[in-house]
């Protein structure tokens, strides 16, 4: 399959070593053509994981995105949330209806970049399709080179449409054969394990963090902080459940105790080989995308998804009023709230509609404005 990878950081150059040495013609896309030399200098990409290893060659390594998406199947958009808004401005002019993107993973952004591509007149893809996590936890140990220690065992997506989502997904599972299939991208942003993890894990060891390199996952995973941990999943959960989604949800438990693992989204020992990896000790500031991504974007889109449906929000809400102190501005009703997306006039049932509809909704017209 052709497929164009989007990004230069850890997820991208995971994705797009990892699916080469799959077999895949793999184009590489980085908006700086000069953080590509290292990458065409050493002739492709090193991955170090357990299902895969060794140098990845690509087809192309391109600064183009025109170059990068010419004849592409899938358009993986490994990038953080806090990209897509720039990028579907450069995508608007670019994408062909045979496209699918996915993004890796979306925070609601499949529904988000249609929707600005839409306001900006440009040609709409096939589909849209987010991942609700990281297929790989990967950290770039070199220039050119990637070591993923734990792959995603259930990789949740949602398709926008979704009533795409059996085609979509039959596309993609020639990438992944992990994929479970979400209702739609609103099911699937709700199994975003990082926005539950990240931002008590951040707020709670900001003493150890602003010291310097240091291991939230390890040294900071304490007590306190599952208990924070635990209070903002059981609300995503109640979101989850008042949306009327169907399980699995992919308790945050699963990932602390191994006798659930199967049930999780990274399977048996994923904790203790990202640990062991020692790739997580580092330096962690408030503009780590531990925080501009899952606490800035993700964050309200749960707690305005929990509203919704009328589920109390004391952990998120705290949260949000917390790192808005630190970051000196309000994040409450921003980043990916579903108001703040042309959602807030519409009921639960016109909203999960619209989603399945996408953009030959009737009330994608009203959406978009």
């Amino acid at each position: 399959m052709n497929v164009a990878v989007l990004g230069g950081g850890n997820g991208a150059f995971a994705a797009a070593a990892d699916l080469s040495l799959a077999g895949h013609a793999v184009r590489l896309w980085r908006r700086s053509d000069a953080d590509l030399g290292p990458v065409r200098d050493a002739g492709g990409i090193t991955l170090r994981s357990e299902e895969r290893q060794g140098l990845a060659r690509l087809e192309r390594v391109t600064s183009d995105l025109g170059v990068a998406l010419d004849g592409a199947d899938v358009v993986v958009l490994a990038l953080p949330a806090t990209t897509h808004e720039a990028l579907a401005r450069d995508l608007a002019s670019r994408l062909t209806e045979r496209h699918v993107v996915v993004m890796m993973p979306g925070s609601f952004g499949a529904y988000v970049m249609a929707r600005d591509i839409a306001r900006a007149g440009g040609t709409l893809p096939r589909a849209f399709a987010e991942t609700g996590t990281l297929p790989y936890l990967a950290r770039k140990t070199g220039a050119a080179e990637v070591s993923a220690p734990v792959r995603a065992a259930n990789l949740p997506i949602g398709v926008f449409p979704a009533s795409r989502t059996k085609e979509v997904v039959e596309r993609l599972s020639g990438l992944y054969t992990t994929l479970r299939p979400c209702v739609d991208v609103l099911d699937v942003a709700l199994t975003n394990a990082g926005v539950v993890l990240h931002p008590p894990l951040v707020l709670l060891n900001t003493g150890a963090i602003d010291a310097g390199t240091f291991d939230i996952h390890a040294t900071g995973t304490t007590a306190s902080a599952r208990k924070l941990i635990d209070a903002l999943d059981d609300e995503r959960l109640g979101a989850r459940r008042g949306w009327g989604y169907p399980p699995p949800h992919y308790e945050q438990a699963t990932y602390y105790d191994d006798a659930r693992a199967a049930e999780g989204l990274y399977g048996a020992g994923a904790k203790a080989k990202l640990i062991a990896s020692g790739l997580w000790s580092e330096t962690v500031t408030l503009e780590h995308r531990y925080v501009t991504e899952d606490v800035v974007m993700g964050l309200p889109l749960f707690e305005s998804a929990a509203r919704t449906v009328g589920v109390p929000t004391p952990a998120s809400t705290g949260l949000l009023h917390v790192f808005g102190v630190l970051l000196g501005r309000s994040l409450g009703g921003r980043g990916r709230a579903l108001e703040h997306h042309g959602l807030g006039d519409f009921v639960l049932r016109e909203i999960r509609q619209l989603l399945y509809d996408g953009w030959d909704s009737t009330a994608w017209v009203q959406a978009v404005r």
